[in-house]
């Protein structure tokens, strides 16, 4: 009977241990990659993240039918768009007070999101969705951020109110809630998404320059072809000018440092721009489709240039790239199919695959020996330039294999001497005495600096100098 008995009891300690298994994840379940969980791939209905992640990714669990509850552990700051998108299962998410973000649709189609009652749905300090019915709404103190489409096409909504404690208005917030006709936030808030009034009210009766939060230009309602941003804006938020066609020349203050993703994306008539000392970010294809927009030239300042801010300019011919350990982003100049030449600075850290693909008159680009990182695509699709650097630089060994490249930087008259008459053409240039071809102000950039003044003539001077 004892025997018999403690078969009993093992099989039925097995099978609370098989019970407990396919109830909760192990860890091998989790495809992490620094911090960021990037896929779950276990069949369990309750999912406990592990310590080791900070971020739940985009789409990490898109469409997971099976899965009932998810408790976060507490390293969790950020759900990415789509994380949860079609969990059609998932009706309770815990331990979540860490989170700060929330992306676009993270729990759509889940009862989580579309069962809840609470006026104020947050997962953490981010709000994920307002299911309330009242017209004028006060954000309660607990909340940081507003998730993308929170108040999406909410019709009763009239009057917006947030305190000190909001930091983030994001994409789509309050999408075409056509009622809201007054928004009052403090500068706490020093991030605005792309559409995020769209279609209110508020935005639509602004006039002009329409700015909120810490000095954000979320858009641009004037009629001006000459357009100067007020020197008190700080950010262009995405999107701002998107679109515009009126504008024909831009005039960007020190007091901007960053340009937002599609801020001037499809502004057909653009033809001109100038940008300052101060500006850090220019964000993904803040300029992209910009077909009249002749030549960019980037201040010092410039950190970063994101993915495709300047794709499919037309008519781009020139550029000077400057910065502050800048960052070129993957195609931030694809397709400006009439760029005849770029100068790169020596503060340019590092040049990303697709940087100039399809750049097909690209004849020349200046790229300094300080550069440690360009990609073997950055040219990509028929950009054929010559490059000019320094022998045994990054440059030259990254890319003479695949291109023709030049070690004679200062030769202004591109005849395969630096000599006296280059720094003689180099100073009647900078006087505006004759002008020199696109394709030449390669070589005569002589000291990397993306531009052509009195120094590249003494350069080429010295260099004689020590030649003699």
């Amino acid at each position: 009977m004892k025997k018999i008995l403690s078969v009993f009891c093992a099989i039925l300690i097995l099978a609370c241990m098989l019970t407990i298994s396919s109830a909760f994840s192990a860890d091998t379940d989790f495809v992490v990659e620094d911090g960021v969980l990037m896929s779950y791939t276990g069949t369990n209905t309750s999912v406990t993240i592990p310590s080791s992640v900070r971020v739940i990714g985009e789409s990490a669990f898109e469409n997971n039918t099976t899965i009932k509850s998810v408790k976060l552990h507490s390293n969790v700051y950020s759900i990415g768009d789509r994380a949860f998108y079609g969990c059609t299962s998932l009706s309770t998410l815990s331990n979540h007070s860490s989170v700060k973000y929330v992306g676009a649709f993270a729990f759509y189609d889940t009862p989580f999101l579309f069962e809840s009652t609470d006026e104020f749905l947050a997962v953490g300090s981010a709000l994920v969705s307002y299911n309330g019915t009242l017209s004028s709404v006060t954000l309660p103190d607990s909340i940081c951020s507003i998730s993308p489409y929170a108040f999406l096409r909410n019709k009763t909504i009239t009057s917006f109110k947030a305190g000190d404690k909001l930091t983030s208005i994001c994409e789509g917030a309050f999408y075409e809630c056509d009622l809201l006709a007054s928004v009052d936030v403090t500068d706490s808030v020093s991030f605005i998404g792309a559409d995020a009034f769209y279609s209110t009210k508020w935005l639509e009766n602004s006039t002009d320059f329409v700015t909120l939060g810490d000095d954000i230009l979320v858009a641009y309602n004037g009629a001006l072809s000459a357009v100067s941003v007020p020197s008190t804006i700080k950010q262009i938020a995405p999107n701002a000018f998107y679109g515009n066609t009126s504008v024909t020349s831009l005039n960007v203050p020190s007091s901007v440092f960053s340009i937002g993703a599609r801020a001037f994306m499809n502004c057909a008539n653009l033809q001109s721009i100038t940008l300052t000392n101060g500006l850090i970010m220019i964000d993904e294809e803040a300029f992209a489709n910009c077909s009249k927009l002749s030549c960019v030239e980037l201040p010092f300042t410039t950190g970063l240039i994101g993915k495709g801010a300047f794709i499919n300019c037309s008519k781009l011919s020139y550029a000077f790239i400057r910065g502050n350990n800048v960052v070129l982003s993957k195609g931030a100049f694809a397709y400006c199919s009439s760029l005849e030449v770029a100068l790169m600075s020596s503060d340019v850290a590092s040049v990303s695959d697709d940087a100039f693909a399809s750049c097909t008159k690209l004849s020349a680009i200046s790229v300094p020996p300080e550069i440690i990182m360009i990609s073997s695509k950055a040219f990509s699709s028929g950009c054929d330039p010559v490059v000019v650097c320094d022998k045994g630089s990054f440059a030259d060994s990254a890319l003479s294999n695949s291109l023709n490249v030049s070690f004679n930087r200062g030769d202004c008259n591109v005849d395969g001497y630096v000599d006296v008459m280059d720094a003689t053409n180099i100073q009647r240039y900078i006087a505006k005495d004759i002008d020199l071809p696109l394709y030449n102000l390669a070589f005569a950039d002589a000291d990397f600096d993306a531009e052509v003044t009195v120094l590249d003539a003494s350069y080429v001077q010295r260099f004689i100098a020590e030649l003699l």
